[in-house]
Order: C-alpha cells, then structure tokens, then sequence
C-alpha cells in the first residue's frame, strides 16, 4: 500500500503526466489498457490517480503506445518508483542530463569515448 505522500505524488507527477498523455493521444482508460494488454481498464486509472504505481513492465509500453520520448519518461519512471537505482546509476545527475548521455549513446556519438575507454581499461588489467 502506498503512503498518503507518494499517492499524491504519483497523483501530480506521473500520474497526470500518464493521463495527460492518454488524453492527448485519444484514448480512453478503457482503451489503452486494452492496447497495453492490461486485463482491467481500472488499473489505469489508480496510476493516473497515485494510487498504485505504474509497474515497471508498462514503462516501455506506454512510451510507444503514447508516443512518449521513451529515454524521459522511463528515467522519469524510474527516478519517482526506484529512486535508490537511479541514485547507484547516476550519481546526483539530473534526467535531463542522463537523457543527453542516453541519446547521444543511442546514435552512436559516443562510440569513440567508449572505445577508448575500454582500450585504458584492457591496458591496466
């Protein structure tokens, strides 16, 4: 059971991020949790209202069924649901930050600073 606090949290953080999006995209609570393949359209709408958290297994769903920016929204989901992981992952650094370091990885545009970054690791092992 979630406390009062992180209801509300979930409530005004991602909760209406997720509902905003739906509402956006045109669906109904109804109709994306048939899209996501979830069994009780109800559920949808205790994430939107805080009440339950969005399990970790939609994240990546919702993102394309919503057409949300994939990297923000599952940091963002990450950083509210699993705040100690994000911490361990990223130190102090900021989503938006993460979210650059994410892209640039993703387009290849770091390719060459990890290359030479696994070169100076071989050299001192």
């Amino acid at each position: 059971m979630l406390s009062e606090e992180r209801k509300e949290r979930n409530k005004s953080g991602l909760g209406a991020k997720l509902k905003s999006a739906r509402t956006k995209a045109g669906y109904t609570q109804k109709a994306l949790a048939s899209e996501l393949g979830v069994e009780y359209y109800t559920m949808i709408s205790q994430m939107e209202l805080g009440y339950i958290s969005i399990p970790p297994s939609l994240w990546r769903p919702i993102a394309i069924v919503l057409k949300l920016d994939m990297g923000d929204w599952v940091l963002r989901c990450l950083q509210e649901y699993q705040p100690e992981v994000y911490k361990a992952l990223f130190n102090n650094r900021s989503r938006k930050e993460v979210s650059i370091v994410l892209i640039l990885l993703t387009k290849g545009d770091l390719d060459e600073q990890i290359e030479t970054y696994e070169k100076k690791e071989k050299e001192t092992t």
